[in-house]
């Protein structure tokens, strides 16, 4: 009888457990937040959607509208705080853009928020605070930010830069004010030429950009950031980016333009835990500071500044050894070429 009473106890335990996993149950909203406050451009933009989930391929689910968009239910706006009050509002409107390249995701159209820039209204002695409302559900997602203040290219304080030396240890320096809130700073390079064909056609070139480097913010008693280079990276960056071609006559070089990208604390522990892993253990905790959501919402900006070549530079990028194939020409407007 105890026997009896002991099987039909596990019996009815393992009848009271469903075999099915329900992997839909409990849906929670979860808005996904990307946002880069810049005073530097003409507008500011907040890219917002929403997770996903459903009983469909993830695949073919991304590639509808309203999987991933908010559909004329979010209120977005952005708040100035000052000592924690709020001391002014602004409201970002949907705003639609139509040339996405095709991929995971819906296109060609995507929604982001936008407001058009005011310069007076972005300050780094604010705090920034971003309040995204879903009337259709009540939902909140909040998160805060620093504006990085603005800053400038100081040196070198002259209307050209040197890329040729006959010293071998010599490295050109870009020097800039320190900005304040910045946590990073980035060092670029484009290069600005135009060519000549063989039928007289003169047209301007601007490469891509060279990645020079990178430099955390220090608390340098002079308020000065700096980065130095080896000039023949600046060769070799040219050699890659101008092709060879049958075409061209002639080419000149008309400047270098040196921009300093700098961004908030937030956005460097975004890229850090999100970068590429060397480990061999793959698995990294995520990086959010959108509350209630997910994403990142921080600073940034950039600066630029424009230098001619001197002529010792200009007849290096003619006759030198990464760049002779190119037809440059030197400064006395001779190409020799490679010798």
């Amino acid at each position: 009888m105890k026997k009896l009473l002991g099987f039909s106890a596990v019996v009815f335990l393992f009848s009271m457990c469903s075999t099915e996993l329900d992997l839909l149950d409990d849906w929670k909203e979860t808005t996904v937040v990307y946002g880069m406050l810049d005073q530097s451009i003409p507008k500011q933009y907040i890219r917002i959607q929403k997770a996903f989930l459903g009983p469909d391929n993830a695949y073919d689910m991304a590639q509808q509208y309203d999987s991933i968009n908010y559909v004329n239910s979010l209120s977005v706006r952005l708040e100035r705080l000052y000592n924690d009050g709020i001391d002014s509002v602004i409201y970002f409107m949907p705003d639609t853009v139509y040339n996405k390249e095709p991929g995971d995701f819906y296109a060609p159209m995507y929604v982001i928020y936008s407001y058009p820039q005011s310069s007076t209204w972005f300050n780094a002695a604010y705090k920034y605070r971003i309040v995204i409302n879903n009337a259709s559900t009540g939902n909140e997602v909040t998160s805060t930010t620093f504006i990085v203040g603005n800053y400038a290219i100081t040196s070198p304080n002259f209307t050209s830069i040197g890329m040729a030396s006959n010293n071998p240890n010599y490295r050109p320096e870009i020097k800039w004010q320190s900005a304040s809130n910045a946590s990073v700073y980035q060092l670029t390079m484009t290069f600005h030429y135009h060519e000549k064909d063989i039928n007289n056609v003169i047209t301007a070139r601007t490469t891509g950009s060279w990645f020079i480097g990178e430099v955390e913010s220090s608390s340098s008693a002079t308020n000065t950031e700096s980065i130095k280079f080896d000039p023949n990276g600046f060769y070799r960056f040219v050699n890659n980016s101008v092709p060879d071609d049958n075409n061209v006559v002639e080419r000149v070089c008309d400047s270098l333009t040196f921009t300093v990208y700098a961004c908030g604390q937030e956005l460097v522990d975004y890229m850090n835990i999100n970068g590429p892993s060397s480990s061999i253990a793959q698995e990294r905790p995520s990086y959010t500071n959108i509350n209630n959501g997910l994403g990142v919402f921080s600073s940034r900006t950039k600066n630029s500044r424009s230098y001619t070549l001197p002529n010792q530079s200009i007849d290096s990028l003619s006759r030198g050894r990464f760049t002779c194939t190119k037809k440059f020409i030197d400064h006395n407007g001779d190409n020799f070429g490679c010798q």
